[in-house]
């Protein structure tokens, strides 16, 4: 008889639960999010054809084999710079010679474009915004690019193929073949907005982006409405539980820190061997920080939300764990961290990349040391990262030392009310109607970095689809995209213009997360 009490006060709270959660899931499902799709209908404009998409996929691989390679800082090529300069010119003829359209070259080698609009700031509290992206591209690594050697800018069965076919030249050139188009078709701007090409984003954005908005600062320009750049796609296959598009929209992009841990202990020789080297304590560091990773910050930066917005598109077990959070977010974090790739959602990441030590072989060396990179998450510090180092290392003999550092970008507003989120969002669908919108931290850093003193709202997205053939090619082998991709990139940035020019734009209403 106890037992079966026992059993029953178990039960009830089970059952109880049960429902309450299940009660849930179904409302997460019915509720959409209705981003505002009152918006100039790209498809009322004269459409692009199947020759004009032939021309715009040659003219981006021509643009791709043109070496604009990012060495090191201060470290690029300046003479293919200045050949995609020229490139972007005879392309482009409307955009180089509308008398409304002015072009700066920015410290040698950055382009920013105003294109001032009829109002251009008549009318109080419209602001200016700025779409950016980068003209320089990474190295090409040892690998095999099996369809097209990297600089070759070749298409082979509707694929474009070539080093910067995703980072970022397609940014650069969509972005200016949707402007030269509404140019054709004799459309006037009445909103003043920017567009802004560094050339060193690959390492740092201090000379490109850093400089275009000094430029901007001292030529009057205190504040842009927003800023959209590079960074996450429209993921297809990627996001596990949803059959849908996940059009992925960065919030926040995580920090960047370059430490040296070093060791000096007393040189000699290998015949005699002390108990311990400057190598082996070194070993332990290393050993320490691999296996003891930063603590989860699961919820205090945008990644719950993430889940939350795709809860209403996910399969139905996924969707009971994405509609409850407020309940199975422990549960989630651990599920999360069972993959290197999706646990670097929800804490800093910590990378050995280089380590140093010795330089004959019959001699113990006196010294060694190890690189060690860190991608901070928005809600971690500097001093957190490296107490937490300290406290796992626990050996005063190895040395921390701050090569470089950056901090995590501010979160910047999203949700339905947020109207430069919004119109971003709202541009995505109507380019991708059955994706599913969600904010995100980017793991990589963008220029963007440059721009948090001109704007609270900086977003990122790179508007074509990302799959997981596709994926490897961004900074690997084989890096392209579809001339189909590659004209729905172009179309999201005709209806981002056209939509961003109507009267009630600019007008950013500053509220926080958790909109839902």
């Amino acid at each position: 008889m106890c037992s079966k009490v026992v059993l029953i006060f178990l039960l009830v709270p089970a059952s109880f639960l049960a429902i309450l959660l299940s009660l849930n899931t179904i409302a997460s499902r019915q509720r959409q999010f209705q981003w505002d799709m009152n918006r100039k209908d790209v498809t009322s404009l004269p459409q692009l054809d199947r020759e004009r998409i032939q021309q715009r996929a040659e003219r981006l691989a021509k643009a791709l084999t043109i070496q604009t390679i990012s060495w090191e800082r201060d470290v690029f090529e300046t003479e293919a710079l200045l050949q995609l300069h020229q490139h972007l010119k005879n392309s482009f003829p409307l955009i180089h010679s509308s008398p409304s359209i002015e072009v700066n070259v920015i410290n040698g080698y950055s382009l920013l474009y105003k294109i001032r609009g009829s109002n251009d700031g008549k009318n109080d509290g419209v602001l200016p915004y700025m779409l950016a992206a980068h003209l320089d591209v990474v190295p090409v690594a040892n690998g095999t690019w099996k369809m097209a050697d990297p600089f070759e800018g070749r298409i082979v069965d509707g694929v474009i193929y070539g080093r910067g076919a995703l980072d970022d030249k397609s940014s650069v050139m969509g972005i200016l073949e949707a402007l030269e188009f509404l140019l054709e078709n004799k459309y006037n701007f009445h909103r003043t907005f920017y567009i802004g090409f560094g050339h060193d984003e690959e390492v740092s954005g201090f000379e490109g982006a850093g400089h275009i908005a000094k430029f901007l600062k001292e030529t009057g320009v205190s504040h842009l409405d927003f800023v959209l750049d590079e960074g996450y796609f429209v993921l297809e296959d990627l996001v596990e539980g949803v059959d849908d598009l996940v059009s992925v929209i960065g919030v926040t992009e995580k920090g960047y820190a370059t430490l040296e841990l070093s060791v000096e202990m007393s040189p000699g020789h290998s015949s005699i061997p002390p108990k311990e080297t400057a190598i082996g304590v070194l070993a332990k560091a290393v050993w320490a920080l691999e296996t003891n990773p930063h603590p989860s910050m699961f919820g205090h930066g945008p990644e719950m939300d993430f889940f939350a917005y795709i809860s209403s598109s996910a399969k139905i077990g996924h969707s009971v764990l994405f509609s409850n959070l407020w309940l199975l977010s422990s549960l989630l974090s651990k599920l999360l961290a069972r993959s290197p790739v999706t646990d670097a959602i929800q804490r800093t990441t910590t990378a050995v990349t280089i380590i140093q030590g010795g330089y004959k072989h019959n001699v113990i060396p006196g010294s060694a040391s190890v690189t060690v990179n860190h991608r901070i998450h928005p809600a971690d510090s500097l001093d957190q990262v490296i107490e937490h180092n300290r406290r796992v290392i626990n050996d005063p003999r190895v040395h921390i030392k701050v090569v470089d550092y950056y901090p995590p970008t501010p979160i910047s507003p999203y949700g339905l009310d947020v109207s430069a989120f919004n119109l971003i969002a709202s541009s995505v669908k109507q380019i991708y109607p059955s994706s599913v919108i969600a904010p995100a931290c980017s793991p990589a850093n963008t220029d963007l970095r440059r721009y948090v003193e001109l704007s609270d709202h900086l977003y990122r997205i790179t508007p074509t689809v990302l799959t997981p053939v596709t994926r490897g090619g961004i900074h690997g082998d084989d890096e392209q995209i579809t001339i189909e991709h590659y004209h729905n990139f172009i179309r999201f940035y005709v209806a981002l213009m056209l939509n961003a020019d109507r009267p009630e734009t600019g007008h950013s209403t500053v509220r926080h997360h958790r909109e839902l």
